[in-house]
């Protein structure tokens, strides 16, 4: 893996590389993108397979453009991994926390067994105690934010679920349909009355199965959104990234 402005030429597997208070790099991921680390940044190279390209930001900022299939480059984090790509900005602070911005295409932040999935203008926080967080668009107001944090890591509970639907528009349905299989099963009716009256599911879409959590119902209400169509995901995965309660 090369690398620029950082006096050597490469970096190899296990190498860490670290950029002080003025310092910046760039990383080319193979023949599939580059990384742009900026200043007071440690980034390690887990693994560099022809297909597959696994790194670790401990702390820091980079900016992400990949052009590769599900799998094909991994970012591990403290609280979660990064998968999927195109591009995007990704920051972990001293203590684990990170906060990702997607600017094109979809990224995944997983972490045991729980996704969320990132659609371009949408932003996601995860935590090392709780994992990924549930994604909301860029321009959300900071009432909305609140209440999401609140919901999710602050066992927020039946108050921020509360203001999360009161204030939904229709450009945050991707962050109900999230929703829909983290809240508890007495909120998921709340959830799915607001999220069908934003953005109404389609034919094969009922109440029941959404509310039982039905994989291929969801699949078909998500690509009703527009935000993509889940068989590129399963093409590569083969199963949809949906939390689990």
């Amino acid at each position: 893996m090369d690398r620029s402005g950082s006096g050597t030429s490469r970096l190899a597997v296990g190498e860490t590389h670290e950029t002080g208070p003025d310092g910046h790099a760039t990383v080319n991921v193979g023949e599939i993108g580059v990384i742009e680390v900026e200043p007071n940044s440690r980034l390690r190279l887990i693994g560099a397979r022809k297909n597959e390209h696994r790194m670790a930001l401990d702390h820091g900022l980079i900016h992400a453009t990949i052009w590769a299939p599900p799998r094909s480059f991994v970012v591990d984090m403290p609280s979660a991994a990064v998968d999927l790509g195109c591009s995007y900005t990704l920051e972990v602070a001293g203590d684990g926390t990170g906060l990702i911005s997607v600017i094109s295409g979809w990224v995944g932040f997983e972490r045991s067994g729980r996704e969320s999935f990132i659609p371009a203008g949408a932003l996601c926080r995860t935590r090392p105690d709780a994992g990924p967080g549930t994604p909301y668009r860029e321009d959300a107001s900071p009432s909305f934010r609140r209440a999401l944090a609140d919901f999710d890591f602050a066992h927020g509970g039946d108050a921020a679920l509360a203001t999360l639907l009161k204030e939904a528009k229709k450009d945050d349905a991707f962050t109900l349909w999230h929703l829909l299989t983290r809240c508890e099963p007495g909120q998921a009716t709340h959830v799915y009355d607001v999220l069908a009256a934003l953005a109404p599911p389609p034919a094969g879409v009922s109440r029941e199965g959404i509310l039982r959590a039905d994989p291929q119902m969801l699949e078909r209400w998500w690509d009703e959104l527009g935000l993509g169509d889940t068989s590129w995901w399963r093409l590569f995965e083969g199963k949809w990234p949906a939390a689990s309660r």
